[in-house]
């Protein structure tokens, strides 16, 4: 067993945010839905695999904050989000950011995808994804998110993406 003092800053606030959080019937802690979340349908099978996905949309035009529970199933064996996970929500809430500001583009596909982990994501940890940048030039948008537990940014990413149809 590790003692915080032992273990670098980052885990050690993941550890300390875990143990603060509350208790499940899932057997992990995991921290309450903020007010304003709604649960999102699934938009494929694989999206769907990711369990309860959340959006808060003021329809104020503002881009929409998606968010979730860090599950079992999305960890590593560090007890911490998976690094893939983690950058597939990147690459699935960009795509949806640009879906949510431009409902005239159909289909399109990553072309790059960049991840920084900047520090672990704590299971059971309310997990939020907010746009940072989007730019279009032509068929090809570039966007940029921040993934957030609280305040703390844990990973920040930015993606390409080509325009294949539009509607």
């Amino acid at each position: 067993m590790h003692h915080l003092h032992d273990l670098p800053s980052a885990a050690a606030w993941a550890i300390h945010l875990s143990m603060k959080q509350r208790r499940t019937n899932h057997g992990y802690r995991a921290a309450p839905v903020p007010p304003g979340f709604t649960v999102l349908p699934p938009v494929s099978k694989f999206f769907g695999s990711l369990g309860k996905v959340y959006v808060r949309d003021d329809r104020s035009g503002a881009p929409p904050v998606f968010g979730l529970h860090v599950r079992p199933k999305h960890g590593n064996r560090h007890g911490t989000g998976h690094g893939g996970f983690l950058a597939t929500l990147a690459d699935t809430f960009m795509a949806a950011f640009i879906l949510h500001q431009r409902p005239e583009i159909g289909k399109m596909w990553t072309t790059q995808l960049t991840l920084d982990y900047r520090r672990p994501v704590p299971m059971g940890a309310w997990l939020e994804c907010q746009l940072a940048d989007l730019k279009f030039e032509g068929d090809i948008l570039t966007v940029a998110c921040e993934l957030r537990v609280g305040s703390l940014v844990t990973n920040r990413a930015t993606a390409t993406f080509k325009v294949v149809a539009r509607i």
